[in-house]
């Protein structure tokens, strides 16, 4: 299954209705590709995170295995018998120096979508 790769020029991380939200972009306006993680805590945790990409034509829950935030990229690893349904085993985003991004931001709201998660969180920003 391919991998979806791309430099993003937007990173939003916001909380709506009491979900959080973080939206990646390579264009603000027109994006050809992005990503929206989502958490609404309804039930079971890991069925409450979700993803979805310009691949996909829905959300699909619990599908999250792994993310790594590091200092230019934030890279998220797929469930196997998820793969499908994301059309993506990995999706890493990468984002330059002098880019707007707050990854301080990125890094709490990571945090707290994937917290009492089964998903593995490796934060790196040195």
């Amino acid at each position: 299954m391919n991998e979806i790769i791309f430099l993003a020029s937007i990173i939003e991380c916001y909380t709506e209705n009491d979900v959080l939200i973080i939206g990646v972009g390579d264009d603000e306006f027109d994006p050809e590709n992005y990503i929206v993680v989502s958490r609404f805590d309804d039930g079971d945790v890991d069925d409450s995170i979700g993803i979805q990409t310009h691949l996909s034509e829905i959300e699909v829950s619990n599908a999250i295995m792994k993310v790594c935030l590091r200092k230019n990229k934030v890279i998220f690893f797929i469930k196997k018998n998820k793969i499908q349904k994301v059309q993506a085993s990995k999706i890493e985003i990468d984002f330059t120096d002098d880019s707007q991004i707050d990854i301080y931001l990125l890094e709490k709201y990571i945090h707290d979508i994937f917290i009492h998660s089964s998903t593995v969180v490796d934060i790196d920003l040195s």
